[in-house]
Formats: C-alpha cells, sequence, structure tokens
C-alpha cells in the first residue's frame, strides 16, 4: 500500500516562517515535521509515499534524498490542484490498490493499520478519520450514523447548530475507483467536492480516533505540537526519549540555566547567566546572550537573542535577531533574517516579515 501526502500548500497560516520553509520541513525537536509524517506512514504498514508537491519543491527533495527503507516518489504541481487534483497528480505511482491520503499537516499518533483495516472490511470507496474537539464551532463537523455511514458535513456551525463534535483529522484511505471522479489537471477539493458525492451514494464511511491529533498549520499550533514532541506526548521512541536533548558541540557559560523539556541543537552558544526554559527548541548555531530569556519557543537555525533579552511563548526564524533588553513575547512571530531592535516590545501574536529592521525603542505593547 502506498500514501500520498499532500504538501503542496504555500502554509500561508503559518507564515512568515513559511516564506522560505515549506511547512513540510519546518522543525519539531530540531528534526523536519515531514520526517515524522514518514515514520506515522512506516508504522502503519504503508510501503512508500507520493509527495503532492507545489510550493518550495526542491527543499523537500533535498531533505528526502537520503531518505532510506521507504520509497519516496515527487508528483510537482504546475499550478494549484487543490487537495483531490494533488492527488490525481499522483495517480501514474500508485498501483491499483486502496492508498492512504494525508493532509501534510497533519501531527498525529492515530494507529493507521487499524483505520486500513476498517476500510478494506467495508463497502466504502473512502474512509475518513475523525477526531473530537473541545471547540466544534472552529471546524467542518462530520455527521456519522451507529454503523460510522458519514451523514453530513457541516461547515464551521454556529453553537446552537452543533450536533456533534467530530472533526475531519486528515488522514483518508480510498479506493483507486475514486480517482476516476477526479478530472485531471484541474483544482478539485476532496472535502468539498469528492466526500460529498460519496456520502450523498452511501459509500463514505468514518474512523473515529481518539489518539493525538493536531494541525501544525498555525503558529499557536505549530508552538503546541512542538511543546508535545518536546515532552515525549508524540512522535518519540519512549524507550530512548530523553527530556534534556542538548548536542555535545553546544557552548554553555557560567550559571546557564537548562530547564527541560528541550533540545539544544549543534553549534549553539549560551552566554553566561543565561537561561532556557522549558518546552523550549533551539536549532543550529543560535546564540543566546549573557543573562537572556528563552521559554517555551522555537529558535530556527542561527537565530540570535542578545543580553538581556527575552523570548517568551514565541517562534523566532532563520537569521533572525533579537537586540539587547528587547520582549518578544505572546505567540510573536519573527521571519527569516529580519531584526528586532534594542528594547522593543514584541506581544499579541504580532508577526515581522522577512528581511524586516525595526529599529531600537521602535515598538511597545
Amino acid at each position: 500500500m502506498k500514501a500520498v501526502v499532500l504538501v503542496g500548500g504555500q502554509g500561508t497560516r503559518l507564515r512568515p516562517i513559511t516564506y522560505d520553509i515549506p511547512k513540510a520541513l519546518v522543525p519539531l525537536r530540531n528534526r523536519p515535521f515531514m520526517g515524522y509524517m514518514l515514520d506515522f506512514l512506516r508504522g502503519g504498514g504503508v510501503d512508500g509515499a507520493v509527495l503532492s508537491l507545489g510550493y518550495l519543491p526542491d527543499p523537500i527533495q533535498e531533505y528526502l534524498a537520503g531518505w532510506r527503507g521507504f520509497s519516496v516518489d515527487y508528483a510537482v504541481e504546475e499550478h494549484a490542484l487543490g487537495t483531490a487534483g494533488g492527488v490525481k497528480n499522483a495517480e501514474e505511482y500508485l498501483d491499483g490498490d486502496p492508498f492512504v491520503v494525508v493532509n501534510g499537516d497533519v501531527l498525529t499518533g492515530m494507529d493507521l493499520a487499524e483505520a486500513i483495516r476498517i476500510h478494506k472490511e467495508s463497502d466504502a470507496l473512502a474512509t475518513i478519520t475523525l477526531t473530537s474537539v473541545e471547540d466544534p464551532t472552529a471546524y467542518g463537523l462530520v455527521e456519522v450514523d451507529h454503523e460510522m455511514v458519514v451523514r453530513r458535513f457541516i461547515e464551521k456551525p454556529a453553537a446552537d447548530e452543533v450536533t456533534t463534535n467530530l472533526v475531519n483529522a486528515g488522514v483518508y484511505v480510498i479506493d483507486p475507483e475514486v480517482l476516476g471522479m477526479i478530472p485531471a489537471g484541474q483544482e478539485v477539493s476532496i472535502e468539498r467536492e469528492i466526500f460529498p458525492e460519496l456520502q450523498a451514494r452511501g459509500r463514505l464511511r468514518a474512523h473515529v480516533s481518539s489518539s493525538y491529533w493536531r494541525d501544525i498549520g498555525t503558529p499557536r499550533s505549530y508552538l503546541a505540537a512542538s511543546h508535545d514532541v518536546l515532552s515525549g506526548a508524540v512522535g518519540t521512541n519512549r524507550g530512548t526519549f530523553e527530556y534534556m536533548d542538548v548536542a555535545e558541540n553546544a557552548r554553555c557559560g557560567k550559571n546557564v540555566k537548562l530547564l527541560p523539556p528541550l533540545s539544544v541543537a549543534g553549534g549553539c552558544e549560551i552566554s553566561d547567566l543565561a537561561t532556557i526554559g522549558g518546552r523550549s527548541s533551539l536549532g543550529r548555531n543560535c546564540r543566546v546572550g549573557r543573562g537572556a530569556v528563552v521559554e517555551g519557543s522555537i529558535m530556527l537555525d542561527g537565530a540570535q537573542v542578545e543580553a538581556g533579552a527575552v523570548v517568551r511563548g514565541s517562534i523566532i526564524g532563520r537569521n533572525a535577531r533579537v537586540g539587547r533588553g528587547a520582549i518578544v513575547r505572546g505567540l510573536s512571530v519573527l521571519g527569516a533574517g529580519c531584526v528586532v531592535g534594542e528594547s522593543n516590545v514584541l506581544d499579541q501574536g504580532i508577526r515581522v516579515n522577512p528581511g524586516v529592521v525595526l529599529p531600537p525603542r521602535s515598538l511597545r505593547f
């Protein structure tokens, strides 16, 4: 069995990080997300994957060039094809058997092999995996009957319209017959066009999973996913997991505090009296200055936090710099190479585009 992984999107919800890094490669515990995705597929008994690529395809192919023990093919879109169109574009790599489709921004611990088994034992042409959420009004909902046949889709209902808390988990098992329903070379949505047609024919079933699930496509959810991987909740081998993942060639000064869980990659330099708080991840060659604090945050490769600065609950892009005494907090996101000058205060989810320079003391929340 093969899988189609839909990674053609531009990752607009996660900008400015995704201006220079495809969403499939954003790091979790200093490992690209795609690594966790392929582990998930392989663990479910899938033999290989076809990546449906569009935006920034080259870095993804470069990362997977050395992947061993699992076949990977690439179907590159010349223009946006949507979720169903992306699957159709990968048809030549499929072998005529049922296949798995996975949205390329889903981090999950669900039992994929069980979903495949349930699909094969049914008469469904497609099986959609569902998960429950606390706030159903933020999602499109899926109603099922007692036999797990999908009865209705409800798009982001008002509170008084909620009839279920089950949402699409972005993992599907599909029969090859469905490929004939998708026109080639056109932008087609599997969720809005193909699944409703299958539902109307009574050939769409559901599998409900209570396992870990998270869409990493926004700064809030990406940061939460990072925290979960750092704490070992998902994506780790519990037998070898370490809460303090610090590279041997990372250099720490005097009286540095490292609070688990955290990940510090090779080449990092952490100066005297600095604090790296729990649930933080520092990419390769990051710099943290004297007395600075980084807590519950992600620093991508080459990012710098200068002396006395504070970074809390935020994402610092590649080679970005937080100046002396500056504060970056509250889900703020800094794009690659931007500079936050001395004594600025960033808060409330502010996003700074790549290369932007904020002069000293120019912004305070």
